[in-house]
């Protein structure tokens, strides 16, 4: 991978984003809901992929710096980083390290994946989605091997918006990834040029992984068998569905194993869509902006839709912009539930969704746990939450149970 490349511009949109969300408050000082704590377990800048080893040990990167750390099981954080590697990144916002992921089979092979936007060139705005994998020896990533870089280049004229998102393994073994629409909304030009193939919006395109949902084989990152398109000559085989903006978190329900996902316009309707196979999720024919209509879609409906505090989805600037997912467990958390926890970049939250319906497909509660979430959220293994602020990991101690009489 190439140098280190940083852009200085910001869109109008980005900068009333930056500006108008809320100003994080934190979730350590205040009392929070559900008699929850928040801990500091470590510093650490602008984290937001979070996965745990089989041993306790949580492997995070830093998404800005290209710095891959490991948090022990004893809660210090190793002094060295697991692994370093060069990042294009865009007003700290979409691109650098966005996504882990550790093998199903991490106990033998110690296989660490890496989803991150690589410089292309020096001096160039443009840079390409690149997924790339370690090997854990004692703490320090070695034989760094590249899965896939099967991947567009982003554009110019759109710098730094909506490229990799997340990975995680799914209950199949296989590797699903999110790829965003590169802040196109339509064919961009002059690059590609533009021919009749480009004319269709490019999340709508079925020959390009452009605002996709991917679900490859680990070994070499090929389309995983059984996928939707594998025999449409015309698609990539390595699509499971289509039509996204932002898909930049996406977690596997413990119980039905759906995937549950986000998607944004660029100013309102965000949604959450339950993911299946062969679906069009509809971006960009949603309407015409400021997408004051959140039916305008004609495709595949969401089963929920985010608003910022006090605004309606169809509001203009109510995105939240979700930045992480992840399921928690009542077991863990029985004033909680088992919950869908979102965490918020746009308005710094950390909100419980409670799913309900035969098929889960039901927002039935919505609920702010904490004010500070603005990157990134994981479940441990022993059910513990654990989230992002811009400078620390923190988590979410459950409430002590109190014996019946006392």
């Amino acid at each position: 991978m190439k140098p280190k490349v940083t852009t200085g511009a910001i869109s109008i949109l980005a900068l009333l984003l930056l500006l108008g969300g809320p100003t994080a408050c934190g979730g350590g000082g205040d009392e929070l809901p559900f008699g929850l704590k928040a801990e500091t377990v470590a510093s650490a800048q602008q984290v937001k992929p979070m996965v745990f080893a089989p041993d306790g040990r949580m492997f995070f990167a830093e998404q800005f710096l290209g710095t891959i750390r490991v948090l022990g099981a004893d809660g210090q954080l190793q002094a060295e980083p697991f692994a370093t590697v060069p990042v294009a990144q865009y007003v700290t916002l979409d691109w650098g390290i966005t996504g882990l992921a550790l093998d199903p089979d991490f106990e033998r092979n110690h296989y660490v994946y890496a989803f991150l936007t690589s410089p292309t060139g020096e001096g160039q705005p443009e840079s390409e989605p690149v997924l790339i994998r370690f090997t854990d020896q004692d703490g320090r990533g070695v034989d760094e091997k590249v899965i896939s870089d099967n991947f567009p280049q982003t554009f110019p004229e759109h710098q730094g918006y909506n490229a990799n998102g997340n990975i995680h393994f799914g209950p199949d073994g296989f590797l699903y990834l999110s790829v965003g629409d590169y802040d196109t909304g339509k064919p961009p030009s002059p690059s590609p040029p533009a021919t009749a193939a480009t004319q269709t919006p490019l999340a709508q395109d079925l020959s390009t992984s452009v605002g996709k949902l991917l679900r490859v084989s680990k070994e070499d990152g090929s389309p995983a068998p059984g996928n939707p398109f594998a025999n449409d000559p015309g698609a990539d085989p390595r699509i499971i569905a289509n039509g996204f903006r932002e898909p930049f978190d996406f977690a596997f329900h413990p119980q039905t194993k759906a995937i549950y996902g986000t998607d944004n316009t660029p100013d309102t309707c965000e949604e959450l869509n339950i993911i299946e196979a062969g679906k069009n999720y509809s971006w960009p024919n949603v309407g015409e902006f400021p997408y004051a209509d959140c039916s305008a879609e004609g495709q595949t409906p969401p089963i929920y839709y985010f608003a910022q505090e006090g605004k309606k989805p169809e509001d203009y600037l109510s995105l939240v912009e979700t930045s992480g997912l992840a399921f928690v467990s009542g077991e863990t958390y029985p004033t909680l539930g088992d919950s869908l926890l979102v965490c918020q970049l746009g308005s710094g939250l950390l909100r419980r969704l409670v799913l309900g319906g035969a098929n889960f497909n039901q927002v039935t509660d919505d609920q702010v746990l904490v004010k500070d979430c603005k990157r990134g959220v994981t479940v441990s293994p022993d059910g513990i939450i654990y989230y992002s602020t811009e400078t620390e990991i923190k988590k979410l101690i459950p409430p002590v149970s109190t014996p019946s009489g006392q």
